[in-house]
């Protein structure tokens, strides 16, 4: 439960940061030396900065020659035509129409789109990614999906990133329409030729009640589609399931199975463990999911310390089994947990096993789950969109898929003795093939092989 929270908690973190109203609102204003009218506009603006920030708003104001080296990343970014031009909180553009007019006009449209930027959250969010399928690849497929996560309609414009030199193959690289609230648009498209290391930024245009907003990615570095993770996230899910942890666990439901004299409710046992393991898991999965889509700088940062993690879980498994050291914090932990379930176990065998499921799924996670930190390693790293939940649906079944057949073997007479028997036989052989499994999961990890 701590585990789940802390997920749900960082989950939140991005609405949070958008409901904060003390942030500073940067504006960055465009001409060029010798333009009469940067000229004439310049102290509009300047007053208009001056009045906002008495006002009690923080303002961080640049001004900044359009043909200087940050000039020009500006215009190449926002497809800016014309000067002089007002980009306040790298969203919103004020162009040379808006700043024609009257004195007091011109003013009070600057204040107010400051002031209404200062608590503004872009409901749009743009995210793209570019992979190709092997490193001689010429042909680079461009994903770019659209989100709305406002309450309302938003008529928005996309116009992809297109690297120098290279050619549309298929697909489109714009789209224009509707994005209803939380409704998601994926474009994609294929380029061949030109630079295929990085695609060039994707822009949208979009307008609300607060005006007309430009939000643009960065340059994308271009991936090599990994092929083998999905199998990877199969068989991790099969390692997993084979642990002694998890053979104890399924152990102790058919003694009591077999104790009751009714065998068919092992495989109901079985069953529900199985089903609490994958709620906790797809729990997790999907609050790891959501958090590396609102919070996308979190990816590099999520995949090295899930590296680490399972380093030193492999390392811990096999020092802790060669060197025959006792029960660790986890050990203790599950038997106090088993031990507040045990009053409740003849009430409901079928939620009985649902909750030690879950509760296996949590605090045995460094003897049973280490695998499925590589499974979040690999989401945290594809950066596209809700096919990342393919890896956690292959890892679930890798569970399941042995989990159940030993219920079935077990319920159809299969002795709990003989298979506590083979877990005690080759506990040392399977905690350090899962420790080594690690290694070489964190291993492909870091060099971004799954």
């Amino acid at each position: 439960m701590y585990l789940i929270t802390i997920l749900l908690l960082l989950t939140a973190l991005p609405l949070i940061a958008y409901a904060d109203d003390t942030k500073t609102v940067t504006v960055v204003y465009l001409y060029e030396e010798g333009c009469h009218r940067c000229t004439e506009v310049m102290p509009v603006v300047r007053q208009a900065i001056e009045e906002t920030r008495g006002e009690g708003l923080s303002v961080d104001y640049q001004e900044i020659r359009v043909n200087s080296q940050k000039g020009t990343s500006y215009v190449d970014r926002y497809s800016l035509i014309d000067i002089p031009d007002l980009i306040i909180d790298n969203h919103t553009i004020i162009g040379p129409a808006n700043l024609d007019g009257d004195y007091v006009t011109i003013l009070r449209n600057i204040k107010d789109t400051i002031a209404s930027s200062y608590g503004y959250a872009p409901p749009v969010t743009v995210h793209t990614t570019a992979v190709k399928k092997s490193g001689n690849d010429n042909n680079v497929t461009v994903t770019v999906y659209l989100l709305n996560q406002g309450n309302a309609p938003i008529n928005v414009s996309l116009s992809g990133g297109l690297t120098e030199g290279s050619r549309l193959v298929s697909g489109l690289f714009f789209w224009s329409g509707p994005l209803q609230p939380d409704a998601e648009e994926k474009v994609t498209y294929v380029l061949s030729g030109g630079n295929t290391s990085c695609v060039s930024p994707s822009t949208v245009y979009y307008e609300d009640n607060c005006g007309r907003h430009v939000i643009t990615d960065s340059y994308i570095s271009v991936g090599t589609m990994p092929m083998i993770s999905v199998p990877i996230a199969f068989v991790s899910g099969i390692v997993a399931a084979f642990s002694p942890c998890s053979l104890a666990v399924i152990t102790y439901m058919a003694t009591l199975a077999v104790s009751s004299e009714r065998r068919y409710l092992l495989l109901i046992n079985v069953m529900s463990f199985s089903v609490g393991l994958l709620f906790t898991y797809s729990l997790i999965g999907v609050c790891f999911y959501r958090l590396s889509v609102t919070m996308p700088s979190m990816y590099n940062v999520a995949r090295y310390a899930i590296v680490i993690s399972m380093l030193v879980i492999g390392s811990a498994m096999i020092i802790r089994t060669l060197f025959n050291y006792g029960r660790s914090f986890s050990d203790i932990g599950f038997k106090k947990f088993l031990a507040l379930l045990q009053p409740y176990g003849k009430m409901s065998t079928a939620s009985y096993s649902f909750a030690i499921g879950m509760g296996f799924s949590m605090i045995k996670m460094p003897c049973a789950g280490g695998p499925y930190l590589a499974i979040l390693g690999i989401m945290a790293d594809q950066s596209g969109s809700f096919h990342r939940l393919y890896y956690l649906l292959a890892y679930d079944a890798g569970v399941v898929l042995p989990v159940l057949c030993l219920g079935v073997l077990l319920s159809l007479g299969f002795s709990a003795h003989r298979l506590d028997t083979i877990r005690k036989q080759y506990r040392v052989v399977i905690n350090v093939s899962t420790g080594i499994t690690l290694f070489i999961l964190a291993g492909l990890l870091a060099f971004n092989v799954i």
